[in-house]
């Protein structure tokens, strides 16, 4: 049986015998709730330090967590309980991360991203974006490819990116296709996020709402900081 769905059955079993929510949960084990219901889910797989905490949290063995030992994993398991406690932890790591990897996740521990930055979807917000503020911070749940994670401003992309939600950013100087969602920086002008087409030597930038126009510069005057890969909630 798979590792993240078997325990995922179980938090859910446990957390609702105690009649938790998935917030109540989270709180307790000092974690997102996307996080629970991921786990409960079977889509990512809990570190070794988060099954340990929700172990004593449930107050029940780790090995609960586990399928039960089988003929088909017996072989794997008998190796694995031979091994000293810090080879069991290195085990673990990896077929969490191959699991996670496997999923299209990024390990919390591996992933920093740029955060704290800020553009806008509507009137371009003015200034570098280069020298706006930013912080490195660590990310859960970061999809492949993303290098920076950031706040959308005004609701010229609705309903696709809400103002004030935040917004996955691969850098890339060249959009993939005429109209992908990018992130532009648009001289003397500012930073923007929009659909952008490549038409006769001039950027037309096109908003997903319809009360906005289009907005069209010189093809020089436009440069590509990345493109959108996914809304963070």
């Amino acid at each position: 049986m798979d590792l993240a769905k078997y325990a995922g059955n179980v938090i859910r079993k446990l957390r609702e015998d105690r009649k938790w929510t998935q917030t109540d949960l989270a709180e307790k084990v000092g974690i997102g709730k996307s996080a629970i219901a991921n786990y409960e889910a079977g889509t990512r797989a809990p570190k070794q330090d988060i099954l340990f905490s929700l172990a004593n949290l449930f107050e029940v063995s780790i090995n609960n967590f586990f399928p039960p030992i089988t003929n088909k994993n017996k072989n794997i398991v008998s190796i694995f309980e031979q091994l000293e406690s810090n080879r069991k932890s290195n085990v673990y790591k990896f077929a969490i991360d191959q699991l996670n990897k496997q999923n299209g996740i990024s390990e919390v521990s591996e992933k920093y991203i740029v955060n704290n930055r800020c553009t806008a979807a509507g009137t371009p917000i003015d200034g570098d974006y280069e020298d706006a503020q930013q912080e490195i911070v660590v990310r859960n749940e970061v999809p492949r490819g993303a290098d920076e994670v950031v706040t959308i401003a005004g609701d010229s992309m609705q309903p696709l990116l809400m103002r004030g939600s935040q917004a996955f950013v691969h850098y890339q100087p060249v959009p993939d296709y005429d109209g992908q969602i990018v992130i532009v920086s648009i001289k003397d002008i500012g930073v923007t996020c929009k659909k952008i087409y490549r038409e006769d030597g001039k950027i037309r930038l096109k908003s997903i709402n319809e009360k906005y126009s289009d907005m069209i510069y010189p093809a020089q005057d436009v440069r590509v900081i990345g493109k959108v890969i996914t809304q963070k909630k």
